[in-house]
Order: C-alpha cells, then structure tokens, then sequence
C-alpha cells in the first residue's frame, strides 16, 4: 500500500510541478502580447503623425485637397505594399 501511495505523492507532485512551469509560460506570453500591443497602438500613432505632417507640408505648395490626395495616395502604396509582402511571405 505505501508504494501505491508514494506513486500518488509522486504524480501529484509532477503535476504541480507542471501546473507552475506552464503558469510562468503564460505569463510570459501575456507579456508578449500586451507589449506588443502596445507597441502596435505607438507605431500607429506614429505613422498618423507622419501623414499629418506630410500633409502640412505639402500644403504649403498646395491647396488642401491636393494635399490630402496624395497623402492619402501614398498611404494607400504602403499599405499595399506591406499587404503584398505580407501575403508572398505564405
């Protein structure tokens, strides 16, 4: 009977053991996310304030629909150009 037991003891001890590893996984990955995230919000503010001011820009040489056309123009080629590479890349 004690050998039945020390195998329960034992089975029970490897299974926390286990439950402990995967907890610190998790966390690590909920890290990863959230500052990834976060990151991705920062870039994409970024990038709006870089069309604001290319667009400020080209308002001084031209009128303001000019201007927001070709902002909104080049937008569209990155974004289609990172849509393009995004989809070779499979």
């Amino acid at each position: 009977m004690t050998a039945l037991g020390e195998v329960i003891i034992g089975v029970a001890e490897l299974l926390e053991a286990e439950v402990k590893q995967l907890e610190g996984r998790l966390k690590g990955l909920l890290l990863t996310l959230v500052l990834g995230l976060g990151a991705g919000v920062l870039a994409l503010g970024g990038l709006g304030w870089l069309i604001a001011a290319g667009y400020l820009q080209l308002r001084a040489w031209l009128p303001p629909a000019g201007a927001a056309a070709i902002m909104g123009v080049l937008s569209l080629a990155v974004a289609g150009g990172v849509l393009w590479f995004a989809v070779r890349q499979k």
